[in-house]
C-alpha cells in the first residue's frame, strides 16, 4: 500500500488584526502534520490564513489558491482546519475547530469533524483530545 498524500491548510478566525498566530493555531498545525505523519501518509502545509469570522461554506473561497497549489502538485487530499476563535467579549463560548477533507480529484468533501474545546483540561490531555480527533479524520484517508 503506498502512501496518500495530504496537504493541509490552518485557517484561524476571531483573532484581533496584527496579532501573531495563536499558540492553539499552531498547536493544531503541529498536531496535523505529526498525527498524518505517523499515520504514513506525505504531508505538506500552506501558509497559515486568517479570516474575521468563520466562513460558512465548508469550502471557503480563501482556501481555493492552496487547493489549486495541492493539486497542481499531485496530492491526493486537502485537508482544511478551522480554528474558530470566539469573540473575546463572550469568554463562555469554546473555541472549535472544524477539520474538512477533501479530495483534490473533485474537490468533493470526504469528511468534516468538528472538535469542541468546552472544558478546561491540562495541555497533556488537550493534546491528546486534538490528536484523537485528527486521527478520525486520518481513517478516511486511504
Amino acid at each position: 500500500m503506498s502512501a496518500a498524500t495530504v496537504s493541509c491548510l490552518v485557517i484561524e478566525t476571531g483573532m484581533p488584526p496584527g496579532s501573531p498566530k495563536s499558540q492553539y493555531s499552531m498547536m493544531w498545525e503541529n498536531a496535523l502534520m505529526d498525527v498524518l505523519f505517523e499515520a504514513g501518509h506525505i504531508v505538506s502545509n500552506g501558509r497559515m490564513t486568517r479570516l474575521d469570522r468563520k466562513p460558512e461554506e465548508s469550502f471557503p473561497a480563501e482556501a481555493k489558491k492552496e487547493y489549486d497549489e495541492a493539486k497542481k502538485n499531485g496530492m491526493d487530499y486537502f485537508l482544511i482546519a478551522v480554528v474558530d476563535n470566539p469573540d473575546r467579549t463572550d469568554a463562555a463560548k469554546p473555541r472549535e475547530v472544524y477539520l474538512r477533507l477533501f479530495s483534490t480529484n473533485s474537490q468533493k468533501l470526504i469528511k468534516e469533524q468538528v472538535y469542541t474545546d468546552d472544558k478546561p483540561v491540562s495541555a497533556k490531555e488537550e493534546s491528546e483530545n486534538i490528536k484523537r480527533t485528527i486521527g478520525l479524520i486520518a481513517n478516511q484517508i486511504k
